[in-house]
């Protein structure tokens, strides 16, 4: 039995029920960035040290932009912290981790705060 085949690096449009499959693969990256990060986090909060400081924040810059790729490479856009969003051709699925699924729309011009509950 085979597994579902997701295009790379391509421009997309989704279905929520595409979106909805998906989203397990993008929540998994999300879960592991946001981790790392809250991991990085906790010592950057701790660190009085200046160059100590400067080099964790920079990996915490690595882990976003790793994130970034690896959602673009599934045809999904990060959009802020966590919030990610695919394109429906008309708009945009939303879903911010950690949400359990995507429970949100909204136009290319009202961004997260124009959210509507779908």
């Amino acid at each position: 039995m085979m597994g579902q085949v997701i295009e790379i690096n391509q421009k997309r449009f989704f279905t929520l029920e595409d979106a909805g499959s998906l989203l397990p693969v993008v929540r998994r990256i999300t879960q592991v960035c946001y981790q790392e990060v809250k991991q990085l986090s906790t010592q950057i909060s701790y660190t009085k040290d200046k160059a100590r400081r400067a080099e964790l924040e920079k990996k915490v810059q690595e882990i976003f932009q790793r994130w970034n790729q690896k959602l673009n490479r599934l045809g999904c856009e990060a959009k802020g912290m966590w919030l990610v969003d695919f394109d429906s051709g008309e708009g945009y699925y939303c879903w911010h981790y950690p949400e359990p699924d995507i429970q949100h729309f909204h136009g290319y011009f009202e961004g997260f705060r124009g959210r509507v509950k779908i």
